[in-house]
This record gives C-alpha cells, structure tokens and sequence, in this order.
C-alpha cells in the first residue's frame, strides 16, 4: 500500500538547462521509512517539493507525469491535504509561523488553524513537546532559540498533527546527537504506526540504521532501489557517486591495498560489524 504515488515523473526548474527529474516512477509505502539518496543535483529535495505541493506552485517550472498523495494531486489542492502531510526541512527557521508568542503557541498554530478544539489541542501540544523533550521551552520566544532547538520544535509542530505523510530534507542537520535521536525515534515510531516517511538526507550513518528502503537516485532518475543494508554494503552505491558509511569506505580501501576476503564486498557498514569481521 501507498499514500505517496510517482509516476513517470518530469520536472524542470524556471531556469534549469535540463531536466532535474526524469521519468520517475516509485512509491514509497505506508509503514516504512523510504530513504532518498544521490550526489548534489540528483533530484531528492525536488521530489518532497512536488509531494508537499510546492513545486512547481510555488517554485515555478514545468511539470510532466503524474503524482498521488493520499489519493489526491497536490499540485490541485491544498485544503484536502491540510495537516495529513509533515514537512522538515533544514532551515527551522523559515518553517516558523512567525506570529507565535511562545513555543508553545507555535506549535498549537497548526491545529488551531485547522479548527481543532482546544480541548484536543491541549494534550496533542504536550505530547508533541515531550516526545521532542523541549518541554521546558514551551514559554520560551521561538526568536531566542538555538538552530537545534528550533528544529525541536519545528518537527513537534508535524508531530502534533500526528501526519499520514512526513517529508523529511536534511530533518537532522541542525540537530545534536541527543536530537537525532530523537528525531529518527519519532520518525521510526510514525512509521510503525502507519505512516508514510520519505526522508531526503545525506545522514548515511544514522538512516544506514532506522530505513526500511533505500532509493539511489542519478539526473533525477532512480538506479538504485532496496534494503538500505544491503545496497550500502555493495560496490554499486559507490559507482553511482553517493558512497557509503565510513566503516564501509574505509574497507572499500583497504581491498584496494591489500587482496583479502577480509576487506571485499559485502563491506561491514558499521563500527560493530567491521570489528566483528577484522578482530
């Protein structure tokens, strides 16, 4: 099953020379983390841009093919996807409603919006704080945070709308080690409980670990696609351009060197199972 549909998808910024997707079709599935990968200008922003109903709307350029979310083009409408998508990106600070006194007003500004009841407003609000563990931010002014604060509550502020759709770019980038984990966690957490995550990220060592699916994209066109372990452990991945975890590079390298069944695909990813293999 699929909430999210691609198919035969082109795309074409106002002043782009070529293309940036060509003929992409997949669907992430409901239920699993669906990781997108690729060197610099392969096309994953691009693709959460079209899914989140902002391109071309709001960035202009042309588009071919069809795309799906939760069975509507969101390219048509934005009233019947209002609050079933989450949207992260890396800048925290251009997601902020910019009217909220308090954080915690800021993350209630959705729901509010949307007509939920304070009653049901409440308690979601403080779910969302807590599973961010920035609580104790709520009376603070969103303009006095740190970068990774912000994006605490940036992702609290998707959270608290418990969304069918999250789309993710670089959702990590701003955050400490405690927030990343956080962060996977919850994104883990909505995937298991049904919803559809499609992350765009270069975060390899943290995704390599919470991804269920893993899809390389080149010139705007999938060349790879399946489980994130195995794809990362493999040669391909390397020449297609994204690369791997740093315990695989470093084995890929010391095959290079030095000719044992020890250093040769399939590579360990993490720092476990290169111990595992080399001690």
């Amino acid at each position: 099953m699929s909430d999210v549909k691609f198919d035969g998808v082109s795309f074409r910024y106002p002043t782009g020379p070529a293309d940036v997707l060509r003929d992409l079709s997949f669907a992430p599935r409901a239920g699993e983390i669906t990781w997108l990968f690729g060197p610099l200008g392969a096309g994953c922003t691009t693709v959460l841009l079209i899914a989140a109903g902002l391109a071309p709307r709001h960035t202009g350029g042309s588009i071919g093919g069809s795309v799906s979310v939760l069975g509507h083009d969101p390219q048509a409408t934005e009233t019947a996807l209002a609050g079933q998508i989450g949207f992260v990106t890396a800048t925290p600070q251009l997601q902020l409603s910019g009217i909220a006194g308090t954080v915690w007003e800021e993350v209630a500004f959705t729901p509010a919006n949307l007509g939920w009841p304070i009653e049901r407003i409440r308690p979601a609000v403080d779910r969302a704080l807590e599973e961010l563990a920035v609580e104790h931010l709520s009376r603070r002014k969103p303009g006095t945070l740190s970068g990774g604060e912000l994006q605490r509550v940036v992702i609290a502020s998707m959270s608290v709308l418990t969304p069918k759709v999250w789309l993710l770019d670089e959702p990590a980038t701003a955050l400490d080690a405690s927030g990343r984990a956080l962060a996977y966690q919850l994104f883990r957490m909505q995937a298991d409980h049904g919803a559809t995550v499609l992350v765009a990220s270069e975060d390899v060592e943290a995704l390599a670990l919470v991804a269920d699916r893993l899809v390389v994209l080149r010139d705007g066109h999938p060349v790879l696609d399946g489980p994130p372990k195995t794809l990362l452990a493999g040669d391909a991945i390397w020449d297609e351009g994204p690369g791997s975890t740093a315990v695989a590079a470093l084995a890929r390298e010391a095959g290079r060197m030095v000719e044992s069944s020890r250093f040769a695909a399939p590579y360990p990813i993490t720092v476990e199972e290169g111990v595992a293999r080399w001690r």
